[in-house]
């Protein structure tokens, strides 16, 4: 009987591909392992010296000397570990990786378990980095998204488990996590948002704090209350979940309304400043922002704490109804040298951190007219010259367009000093088109206001040039830098907000840098001073008489959006703006808030800014 020989079988495709898949990698989980464990560019450090450096906060100081605040106030004290309460130790650990006692600084498994839960919950609820991981990237790394990051950050962690204790490690991180508004760890997070010290807080209130965490400024209860809620209740129910409360607890918690502290103290004064001295350093030095807020620098600025007192008092106080109100900004500068000596960006720094000082851009209406009558007194006009105000027509691209003044009245024949005055909209529109369009925006240009560079075109730019519009925006600081100007016999002082940087040791670091101009005659800047002092004195700004030699302008935009006043006295010059950060028209309470509102709150802040200064005459 024949036998036949049975034919090897070769492996399929697909099963090849397979094999070769694995054996692939495995090679690369070998090589990751090796660059984890031996990687030439991971470097000797010491965690518990880095952090220490951390509570050298450094310090906000005003013209004086007078200390403002503390950049870095959470950092001030330390919280030992048996300080904070158990159960929010066990509360971090269980979210923020759960396996933090077991693993060796990675955690795969930990990965794949937070992917899940978090696909589950429709939102980051689990971390997935483990909290060494964490440690590494905000003490030793940069925050770039790289693969080589990504791979540094896990070797550091492996070299951290080995040289620490998990004790120590979950010390050094509780003492070092962010939770937004400028506050760190979580003995300053307790004080800021509950005016408690950690071990004193309640269970939902701690949860609230491990719900932060991943998002401390989507999920703030000062902005984002209604989320801040959803986000506590979640971290109770996951708590719950973890076994660390009963169902029973979770629900009891869970039905506690959301409560912060009203008022954090260190806040107070000056965040808005602090924020931009900042970003100063930061953007002219390349000081990292860790090293600003913690390096134990002594950074003296220019800011006069009297004036900022009474410059946010004056924002707190813009009117509003029980909806709220509108923002406000306010930038006060020394013509002399360009001297910030107050700055602020909105009513409640707590509640948002937007600077609208600095980064606002708004249409300025009419507060523009002082540049187009001082371009006209270069040009040979005077305060005495005499324009006629009448209705007149234009063609704007063909089309007839008339210029009407406030209220539709027309005067006649008025010297240049009252056109300004009354801010009679004729008469601008009147000067840019007999000056010509080009020589209005390149005077303008020169002044240092910024203007769209279609600007030139005679046929479109005509009444946008004369009327405030040919902008992208200007912001108060802006604004107030180019009125300088006409402040200082035609020489516009550039802002500086720093005198000197000190380390620690009193060396000094930095000096501020005092950038001034020639921009236009002197001759043409006391004529126009002369010509804005009638504004308040029998002008559209009447109501800003700080009871001084004073000169100013009044601004409203178009659909009353923007509310603005510019004015100066000998030592000071001060833009005032209010406006609904949605552009919506001002209005409370039935009132309409135009430039006549901020006339009164200009006066009110000037009045009391320089209560303690003799009053000088230009």
């Amino acid at each position: 009987m024949m036998t036949m020989k049975k034919k090897k079988r070769r492996p399929s495709l697909p099963s090849f591909f397979f094999r070769w898949f694995l054996v692939l990698f495995a090679i690369g989980v070998f090589a990751v392992t090796l660059f984890v464990l031996y990687n030439p560019l991971i470097k000797e450090f010491d965690l518990r010296e880095r952090l220490q450096a951390n509570l050298r906060a450094s310090v906000l100081l005003d013209r004086r000397g007078e200390e403002l605040l503390t950049l870095s106030p959470s950092r001030v004290s330390w919280t030992p570990l048996e300080k904070i309460p158990l159960f929010f130790r066990r509360a971090v650990i269980a979210v923020e990786d759960r396996r933090f006692y077991e693993h060796k600084g990675v955690d795969f498994r930990g990965m794949l378990r937070a992917v899940y839960y978090n696909l589950r919950q429709r939102e980051t609820a689990q971390g997935g980095s483990t909290i060494t991981q964490q440690l590494a990237k905000n003490l030793l790394l940069t925050k770039e998204k790289t693969i080589t990051r990504k791979l540094l950050e896990a070797g550091y962690a492996v070299k951290i488990e080995q040289k620490y204790s998990k004790d120590e490690i979950l010390e050094f991180y509780l003492n070092d996590i962010y939770f937004g508004h400028g506050v760190y760890g979580v003995e300053g997070a307790a004080r800021f948002y509950f005016a408690k010290h950690i071990w004193e807080l309640e269970v939902d209130e701690q949860a609230l704090l491990v719900g932060l965490i991943r998002g401390p400024e989507l999920y703030s209860p000062y902005r984002h209350p209604e989320r801040a809620l959803k986000r506590r209740n979640l971290m109770l129910s996951l708590l719950a979940e973890d076994g660390l409360l009963s169902k029973r607890e979770a629900e009891h918690w869970s039905a506690k309304p959301l409560t912060v502290q009203e008022n954090p103290s260190y806040l107070s004064r000056g965040g808005y400043f602090a924020d931009y001295i900042e970003e100063q350093l930061a953007e002219k030095y390349g000081w990292s922002n860790r090293y600003i807020r913690a390096g134990g620098l002594r950074i003296y600025t220019t800011l006069d704490a009297y004036i900022q007192r009474v410059a946010e008092e004056t924002i707190a106080s813009l009117p509003q109804d029980e909806k709220g109100g509108p923002e406000g900004a306010i930038v006060a500068l020394n013509p002399q040298n360009g001297e910030i000596l107050a700055m602020v960006g909105g009513r409640n720094y707590r509640f948002s951190r937007y600077n609208r000082a600095v980064r606002l851009r708004r249409q300025i209406g009419s507060a523009i007219k002082p540049l187009i009558f001082a371009a006209a007194v270069e040009a040979g006009f005077t305060p005495d010259t005499k324009v006629v105000d009448e209705p007149v027509t234009y063609y704007i691209n063909g089309r007839p367009w008339s210029p009407q003044n406030f209220g539709g009245e027309y005067r006649g024949v008025i010297t240049l000093r009252d056109a300004l005055a009354w801010s009679v909209n004729a008469v601008a529109v009147r000067l840019v088109d007999e000056l010509g369009v080009k020589e209005v925006f390149s005077f303008v240009q020169r002044m240092g206001l910024p203007l769209v560079a279609e600007g030139v075109r005679n046929d479109q730019a005509l009444a946008p040039l004369a009327l405030g519009g040919l902008t992208e925006g200007v912001t108060p600081l802006e604004l107030c830098t180019v009125f300088t100007a006409l402040a200082n016999r035609g020489i516009r002082s550039q802002p500086v907000g720093i005198i000197r940087v000190e380390d620690e040791r009193g060396r000094v670091l930095k000096r501020g840098t005092y950038r001034r101009e020639q921009v236009i005659r002197a001759e043409t800047a006391a004529a126009v001073t002369e010509m804005m002092q009638g504004v308040i004195n029998y002008g559209t700004g009447k109501g800003a008489d700080p009871g001084r030699p004073a000169a100013g302008k009044t601004g409203t935009s178009n659909e009353n959006t923007d509310a603005w006043f510019i004015g100066f006295t000998p030592e000071m010059v001060v833009v005032l703006w209010i406006g609904n950060d949605d552009r919506s028209p001002l209005q409370v309470k039935g009132q309409v808030i135009g430039g006549g509102t901020a006339a009164q709150y200009w006066g009110s802040f000037v009045r009391r800014a320089l209560v303690r200064n003799t009053v000088k005459g230009f």
